[in-house]
């Protein structure tokens, strides 16, 4: 067992110096990935810093395309030594750069297509009119400040139209006033017919002066049939109503509220609570001094014919008006 023993501890050895050479090979492996990433990111910042510098130049203009596509190339070829992902966020933080970068640079070029600059017109102005043989590429001659405005107004006159020359007038104008023209006399018309003449009124009145006549009208036949009832208030409902003419009805009672509301006539109830109607005397010192009231009522033809039939009213107290009015053509 002793010899055996031996191999055995012999094997192990070995064993522990096999393993000492891996470990020196990962750790040299290491440091060359190390070193290689180290390298990576040296090279993002160089062109993280580079563009920077370059925008930095330029403005609120930007890079121009070409500059960017070739820094975004460089930066590609970065991107096939990445391998963690610290290398991996720079190459994103550069890549934003760039895409911010060239957002600037496409709204400046949008912007400078409707932009006038007044500094690189006047520059140009002055070199097109102190060039006097044309040529865009001759060089100013800062000694003589002559400006060729001739050639200016020779580029320019056929934008614009020709002004009309002043020509003077010897002498003063001769004016007469026209004189007008005759007006042509109106022909008579011989073939016309005899001329109509308008209806004359022979007599009649207007609406006020017939509702002051109606009101009139209907207050003498209340003093009249008053005095027939032995001057005792009459029924109100059968002095108004026509039991013949809806249409008489109310007109009787629109024209019957004109002698309450001038103190003409009084409203009162009787001992069955009814409305009673008396005229009032134009003399009697209530009518210049009292105070009257005023309501409305509503009647429709279904009222109509039931206070007919209650009051059994057979001819009305108020007769219909006649018509005054008469034509003769």
């Amino acid at each position: 067992m002793a010899e055996g023993a031996v191999p055995k501890q012999r094997a192990g050895k070995r064993s522990n110096h096999e393993d000492n050479i891996d470990l020196d090979d990962s750790v040299e492996v290491d440091m060359m990935s190390e070193a290689a990433n180290r390298r990576v990111r040296e090279k993002y910042r160089d062109l993280i810093n580079s563009v920077e510098v370059q925008a930095d130049g330029a403005g609120h203009a930007g890079l121009d395309v070409h500059s960017l596509h070739t820094f975004v190339l460089q930066a590609n070829d970065a991107f096939t030594s990445v391998k963690r992902p610290r290398e991996a966020a720079m190459d994103a933080q550069f890549l934003r750069t760039c895409g911010t970068l060239a957002k600037l640079s496409i709204e400046s070029a949008q912007s400078n297509l409707a932009v006038f600059k007044p500094t690189e017109f006047a520059q140009k102005l002055k070199h097109f009119v102190m060039t006097g043989d044309g040529d865009d590429d001759d060089e100013i001659d800062e000694s003589n400040d002559e400006m060729d405005w001739h050639r200016f107004g020779r580029a320019v006159s056929s934008l614009y139209k020709r002004a009309v020359g002043i020509e003077p007038i010897y002498g003063a104008l001769e004016w007469q006033r026209p004189k007008p023209a005759p007006r042509a006399a109106k022909k008579q018309d011989t073939e016309a017919g005899p001329k109509t003449k308008p209806h004359e009124m022979v007599s009649g009145s207007t609406g006020e002066e017939r509702q002051t006549e109606e009101v009139t009208r209907i207050y003498k036949i209340l003093d009249a049939r008053f005095k027939e009832n032995k001057k005792r208030p009459l029924c109100f409902f059968t002095f108004v109503v026509n039991p013949h003419s809806f249409m008489h009805t109310v007109e009787n009672l629109f024209h019957t509220s004109f002698l309450f509301r001038d103190q003409y006539a009084v409203l009162t109830e009787d001992e069955n609570g009814l409305p009673v109607i008396a005229p009032r005397q134009l003399s009697s010192a209530s009518h210049t001094g009292g105070v009257s009231h005023q309501s409305v009522i509503s009647l429709t033809k279904s009222d109509w014919k039931q206070i007919v039939e209650t009051f059994e009213i057979k001819e009305p107290m108020i007769p219909p008006p006649t018509n005054t009015v008469k034509r003769k053509c």
